[in-house]
Formats: structure tokens, C-alpha cells, sequence
């Protein structure tokens, strides 16, 4: 008994759910395998019998709804045309201005919407032709009545079916000649694609019972008794000319095996043939979706029968009963065998929960020589020290704390301090630059102080709004922006007649993309104030927008705008100073739109 209680858990449990499998891989094999595999072999053909039927149905559904389809539209298509050009002979009756020019306009108009060729003839000569790349022939219009439509079916193959609409009428001297395919409009659905989904949605439900092939096809039905009798994989089809396999399918050639021609056409509903493929005995599903008198449209589905043996194997609904059954006999075997350490590791998880919830004085008691009993002494000792240390933790949680919060207090005092030194500083030198500027009469120099000290003002008005602000990594970018572009106006006297408009999101930006725009901004409110307007004035709007990380910044006026592209040659200082920002301190892109006035355009993404 004392070397029985020695033996690790993993080996008991180990043992354990040994005779559990065993006992339930010995109840499947001896009872319900060989019954189930029959009885799921039956299911799956039955099964893929009636998805084969449903979705012949549903075919056939579709295909009758879009030959009703089509044959509206063509109809609505062609009442389109004939009011069209019964428009265009009403203007050309009631303006004569009208008569050449807008009825060539009208008519290419026509030619774009519904897929014809149009030809304007006066006196034997073409005076407009507009041919269509969807028209894919001429036509002689001398035998056609005027104002009735003609139809032509220009089919070659089983796998085409060109058909065109003819038409031609009079306006005043001018012969107008439409030739039209029948798909009128792009719009127009396409059957094929409806019947692929079709075909998709119904067999996604039996995909799991076999690898089959799909196909749909179209076959001559006025072929001789000799091809009527050759195998189909072996029928000649030049031109496709005796059948054709539509694009949906998963293959390109007839896929029938021993099949004959006649198989497929005698078929009047649906049936499942037996022969073989590839050497292989075969299952194939023929439906008939409709026959008429030029062509049979038939669905067919051809699988290896050993991928239906294949995929039965596994009984699945009894099997899952029987394992259910003896999974709780082996949970009960498990636990009259385990119960005593299974009590064991309740103690301990119990333990470890309370432990979790603070209650640190807790112990298992938990004595053995098994690896249960180890564990429970070790993890009763991890406990003792663990409090040891929690009685020390918080008191050096507690200064540690405390030392950083006075260390951080004394960054933040530096940090203010040295935003108002560098906002005084900059403040400083503004004022030297006016009285500098004060004293020079030379307009030009004083023009170009101004521009250095209001690139000046935008830096310290930044560190003034971070001095200022609770928040030292960023500031808010509204009323920055309102700030700087009102300084702008009063540093320039600019009259009532030039509006500065600004619409920026509510957001606080990092000054290291804060400063670059404020730059920018005061470039080129300042370029506009002084160059986009005349005695008329004019406005001007900022406006600063984001979302996802991604900023867009645009500043635009309605004034003269620039004669000759403004990053052609970056001439200026300022010009060259709005590419350096934007391209290389933030990493961006610039637009700007020449025209009605100037708009400039930064992208950029925050980090």
C-alpha cells in the first residue's frame, strides 16, 4: 500500500484514461461500425441526390428569370432609343441650330448608352459614324423598313449567342442607321454568374461527401445516330459546334467517362448512371434543365465513388452517443479511483483561490511522500515566504513612490521654467528686431524684418501656450492657431475687406508638429496677405483636420493666385521654407491648386 501510494499522478492518470479508451474504442468497433458505414453511404447518396434536384429547380428558376429579364429590357431599351430620336426630331423641327451639331452630340450620346453603332447619311455619305466595340459586324441597311426594328441572331457556336437589333429613321434630310447588340446596357446581369452562385451555395452543402465535378453544358441536339452513339469525351467539337461546357464550371472538357452522348440527351429529369472514370467506378448525376429545338442545357455532377466510401467512415450521430456513454462511465471509474487525491488537489485549489482573495495566512497542511504531498509542503513554504515579503513590499512601495512623484514635480517645475526662459528670450529678440526695424527706411529690409519676426512670434507664442498649459507635451491646437493668425492681422494692419476664417478640429498636438504647422501656417497667410488681392480684398481659410493618425492642413485664399507654378524653382525663402517643413521635418506631401485663387494642401502623419 505505502509503494501503491508512492506512484506519481501523472502515471495513475495515465493508466486510467487508458482503460477509459480502450473501453470505448472496444464498443465502437465490436457494435456500430460496420452498420453505420452502410447506413451513411446510403445518406450521402441520397443526400446528393436531392441537392442535384434542388438545385436543377434552381436553375431553372433563374434561367427563366432573366430570359423574362432580358426580354424586358431589350424591349424597354429599344422604347429608350426610339424616344431618343423622336426627341431629336423634334428639335431639329423646332431649332435649326440644332440640326447638325446638337443632333451629332444626341446621337453620341446614344452610341455610349446603348451599345450601337451610329451612322448620320445625307445624299449617300457618311457625315458621323460611331462604331461600338460590342458590335462586332456591318450590316446592309438598304432592305430595312424604316422605323421598325430588325432583329439578326449572328450565333456560330453552341458556346455564342450574338444577336443584334437594327434600326433606321429619318431627321429632315439625314438618314440615321443604329445597330445595336442586344445587351443594350452594361447593366445588364449576367445569367452565367447568377447560376454560378447557384450552383456554389447548393453544393457547399455536400462538399464534404466528395471531390466531384461540376459542369453545366449545352449539346446539339440535332446530331446524327452514329455521334448520338460515340463516347462524349471522344465527340468531335470544332468550333464547339456539337456542345459546350459553360465558364462556371470547374472543368473544360467533358469529364463521362464511358458515358455516350445518348446518355446524356435520353435523360428527361435527373438520374445517377454508374460507369467508370479513370479506371475508377464512378457515380454521375445527370439533370436536364431544359431542351429545345436547337440545344439540350444539362447539369451534371460526376464523382468517384470511393470518395463517397471514403468520407462515411466515421458514424458520427451514434458514435457520438456511445462516446458520450462511455465518457461518464470512465468519469465515474475515474473518480472511485482518484477520489482520495482528488480531495487532495481540491484542498490545494481551495487554498489558492483564498490565497488570491488575500488571505495569506492560509495553509493546505498538506503532508505526503507522494508528488502530491511534496507539492503541498513546497507550495505551504512558498506561502510563508511570500508573506515575509509582503510585509516589506509596501512600506518601499511607498517611498519609492514618493520619491518619484517629488522627482517628477521637480522636471515639471525645470520644463515650465525653461519654456517662459525661451518664450523671453524669443520675446527679447522680436522687440530688438522692431527697433531694429524702426530705425532702416529701406522698405525691402523692413518687409523682410517683419517676415523673420512673425516666424519668430510663432515659436514663442508655442512656448508661451506650453508655459501656460497643465499639459507640457501638448498644447491646444484651436486656439494656437487663432492666436497666431490673429497677430498676423494686426502685425499687417490688413483691412476689413481681407477675412481670415479658421476651422481646426479640437485637438491638443505634440509641439514637435505644433511648431512646423504654425510655420506654415504663417507663411502663407502672410504670402496671401501681402500678394493674393487687390484694393477688392478677399479671404482667407485655414483649416487642419484628423483622422487615423493622418493630418491634413490646407490654407487657401480666393485672390489672384500665382502666375507660374510655385514649386518649380523655390525661389523664395518662403517657398523653400514650406517645402523644408513639410517634406522634410514633417515627413509629408504638398498639393496646391493654382486657379480661382491659391489653396495649399500638407499631408502628414502623427507618430
Amino acid at each position: 500500500m505505502s509503494s501503491y501510494k508512492n506512484v506519481p499522478v501523472s502515471l495513475k492518470v495515465g493508466i486510467a484514461f487508458l482503460l477509459i479508451g480502450l473501453f470505448l474504442l472496444t464498443m465502437i468497433f465490436m457494435l456500430f461500425i460496420p452498420n453505420l458505414q452502410h447506413e451513411q453511404y446510403q445518406k450521402a447518396l441520397s443526400q446528393t441526390d436531392q441537392i442535384v434536384r434542388l438545385t436543377k429547380h434552381q436553375i431553372l428558376l433563374v434561367v427563366d428569370y432573366f430570359r423574362e429579364y432580358r426580354t424586358f429590357e431589350k424591349d424597354k431599351s429599344k422604347r429608350e432609343i426610339e424616344n431618343a430620336l423622336e426627341k431629336m426630331n423634334m428639335h431639329a423641327n423646332i431649332d435649326d441650330a440644332y440640326h447638325l451639331e446638337g443632333l451629332k452630340k444626341d446621337l453620341e450620346a446614344l452610341h455610349v448608352t446603348f451599345n450601337c453603332n451610329v451612322t448620320l447619311v445625307k445624299n449617300g455619305e457618311n457625315e458621323l459614324s460611331l462604331p461600338h466595340e460590342k458590335v462586332k459586324r456591318a450590316f446592309d441597311f438598304a432592305p430595312l423598313i424604316f422605323n421598325r426594328w430588325e432583329m439578326v441572331d449572328d450565333t456560330k457556336s453552341m458556346c455564342q449567342n450574338n444577336s443584334y437589333a437594327l434600326y433606321k429613321t429619318h431627321i429632315k434630310a439625314h438618314e440615321i442607321q443604329l445597330s445595336c447588340n442586344t445587351v443594350f446596357e452594361e447593366g445588364y446581369k449576367d445569367i452565367e454568374k447568377d447560376v454560378k452562385k447557384v450552383v456554389q451555395d447548393g453544393f457547399s452543402l455536400s462538399e464534404h461527401l466528395h471531390k466531384g465535378k461540376v459542369y453545366l453544358m449545352w449539346i446539339n441536339t440535332h446530331l446524327s445516330e452514329e455521334e448520338r452513339n460515340e463516347r462524349m469525351d471522344s465527340l468531335k467539337n470544332a468550333n464547339n459546334e456539337n456542345y459546350c461546357i459553360s465558364k462556371i464550371s470547374n472543368v473544360r472538357l467533358p469529364q463521362t467517362g464511358a458515358l455516350h452522348v445518348k446518355d446524356l440527351l435520353d435523360v428527361n429529369d435527373t438520374t445517377m448512371l454508374t460507369h467508370t472514370l479513370d479506371n475508377q467506378p464512378t457515380l454521375t448525376w445527370i439533370s436536364n434543365i431544359y431542351t429545345n429545338d436547337k440545344e439540350a442545357f444539362v447539369f451534371i455532377l460526376s464523382a468517384y465513388e470511393k470518395d463517397f466510401q471514403d468520407e462515411v467512415q466515421t458514424p458520427v450521430m451514434k458514435l457520438v452517443l456511445i462516446s458520450i456513454a462511455a465518457l461518464l462511465v470512465s468519469i465515474l471509474l475515474g473518480f472511485l479511483l482518484f477520489r482520495k487525491w482528488i480531495h487532495t488537489i481540491e484542498i490545494l485549489s481551495y487554498t489558492a483561490r483564498n490565497i488570491c482573495l488575500g488571505q495569506f495566512n492560509l495553509r493546505s497542511n498538506i503532508k505526503g511522500n507522494d508528488d502530491i504531498g511534496i507539492l503541498g509542503e513546497a507550495f505551504d513554504s512558498m506561502l510563508d515566504s511570500i508573506e515575509d515579503n509582503l510585509k516589506h513590499l509596501d512600506q518601499k512601495v511607498q517611498e519609492r513612490t514618493h520619491a518619484l512623484e517629488a522627482s517628477l514635480k521637480t522636471k515639471e517645475t525645470l520644463l515650465k521654467e525653461i519654456h517662459h526662459r525661451v518664450k523671453n528670450n524669443l520675446a527679447l529678440t522680436i522687440n530688438f528686431i522692431k527697433l531694429q526695424r524702426f530705425k532702416i527706411d529701406n522698405a525691402e529690409i523692413q518687409a523682410v524684418l517683419g517676415d523673420i519676426e512673425n516666424r519668430i512670434y510663432t515659436m514663442a507664442l508655442l512656448h508661451t501656450k506650453l508655459y501656460e498649459s497643465d499639459n507640457l507635451d501638448a498644447i491646444d491646437l484651436q486656439k494656437y492657431i487663432e492666436e497666431l493668425v490673429a497677430d498676423i492681422a494686426q502685425s499687417y494692419r490688413i483691412s476689413e475687406k481681407i477675412r481670415l476664417h479658421v476651422s481646426v478640429e479640437q485637438l491638443f498636438l505634440n509641439i514637435d508638429y505644433a511648431l512646423p504647422c504654425g510655420l506654415l501656417i504663417n507663411e502663407c497667410v502672410t504670402n496671401a496677405i501681402k500678394h493674393a488681392f487687390d484694393e477688392r480684398g478677399g479671404e482667407i481659410r485655414i483649416g487642419f483636420t484628423c483622422k487615423d493618425h493622418h493630418a491634413v492642413l490646407s490654407i487657401e485664399d480666393n485672390g489672384k493666385g500665382l502666375s507660374a507654378p510655385p514649386l518649380a524653382t523655390l525661389k523664395t525663402l518662403g517657398l523653400q521654407l514650406i517645402h523644408t517643413i513639410v517634406t522634410k521635418q514633417l515627413g509629408g506631401s504638398l498639393q496646391y491648386v493654382n486657379g480661382n485663387g491659391l489653396k495649399w494642401v500638407f499631408h502628414f502623419t502623427l507618430g
